[in-house]
């Protein structure tokens, strides 16, 4: 697979567990030579990363146990929207700088290949599976997920309609992707906010209050019928084949259903956020300057993606 497409491929389907395994459905997109936006560490305790054509969330829950919640370092971070509109002004450079040397190059919108989530935080499901209505449609599976055999055949589509070949490559990669660097900038080639955001999850998953609280959930989880130690093990026990749309099963729902109950009866999701907000904020004042400059970054990718977008629409 090409460079250009690892992103889409790492980024739609990429479940690697980091350090003590996170239930945030988190994404660091890092960017360094050809393979801009490589998801670099997904943060994952389910099946539900692949690309979602689904509606972009609120930048604060609206429903289900972390209604209201947005962590400190979310600050910092670009929203999936904005990462979105930033990778789509890259593709119009790189198209335009490929048509100008006869090649064909039409990448899909970046919105079909960012994951699910307001932001790489992802509160929606940071702590897991928190919405009991969702529990009870759908599981632990996300709605709307795209059918990932569809989506190859439609990759498989346009790489015979762009006639790729070597010199193909060569140009994307030592000409038009440098280009686009240059004019729009590469997203996170550091990413500290990401970084404290994994950090500030595994770290508070230790601290006393928490361990309580995942021990109450446990034993809640065990009087309902499921012997499961984390809510990461619940989520795992139902993974998508990869290659279909998962349908949730009824042991898969009462499953999900309970974990939710279980979670609300222990105030798991309460205790949790409220020992990473207190965490995150004496760790953005040590670390200031680099959030700081991040968030710097990340407002002039968005200019120069604007400006790129208009000077498109102009000509």
């Amino acid at each position: 697979m090409h460079a250009k497409f690892v992103r889409v491929a790492a980024t739609a389907a990429a479940c690697v567990t980091v350090a003590t395994a996170t239930a945030a459905y988190a994404t660091t997109h890092s960017s360094q030579g050809s393979d801009r936006t490589t998801a670099q560490r997904s943060v994952s305790g389910g099946p539900a990363n692949a690309a979602q054509h689904l509606a972009q969330p609120q930048r604060v829950p609206q429903k289900g146990l972390v209604k209201g919640m947005r962590l400190p370092v979310q600050d910092y971070m670009l929203s999936s929207a904005e990462t979105a509109t930033i990778e789509d002004a890259r593709s119009g450079v790189e198209s335009a700088c490929m048509q100008s040397r006869g090649f064909t190059f039409n990448p899909p919108p970046a919105r079909d290949s960012v994951p699910a989530g307001y932001d790489e935080a992802n509160m929606e499901r940071r702590y897991g599976l928190t919405d009991a209505e969702a529990a009870r449609t759908h599981g632990y599976q996300l709605p709307g997920a795209a059918d990932p055999s569809q989506e190859q055949a439609e990759s498989d589509a346009e790489e015979k309609a762009e006639n790729r070949t070597g010199a193909w490559d060569k140009v994307l990669d030592e000409v038009c992707i440098p280009e686009a660097n240059q004019k729009i900038g590469i997203i996170n080639p550091t990413d500290p906010a990401g970084e404290l955001s994994a950090q500030s999850f595994a770290v508070t998953q230790k601290q006393a209050s928490v361990q309580k609280a995942l021990a109450a959930w446990s034993s809640c989880m065990n009087r309902a019928g499921h012997s499961l130690r984390s809510p990461l093990d619940a989520a795992a026990a139902f993974p998508s084949d990869g290659r279909t749309v998962s349908r949730a099963s009824q042991a898969e729902v009462q499953t999900a259903t309970s974990d939710v109950t279980c979670k609300k009866s222990g105030r798991l999701v309460a205790v949790w956020y409220k020992a990473e907000v207190a965490y995150q904020t004496k760790q953005i004042a040590v670390r200031k300057k680099q959030l700081q400059a991040q968030k710097a970054r990340n407002a002039k990718l968005l200019d120069n993606a604007r400006a790129a977008r208009a000077t498109s629409d102009d000509q």
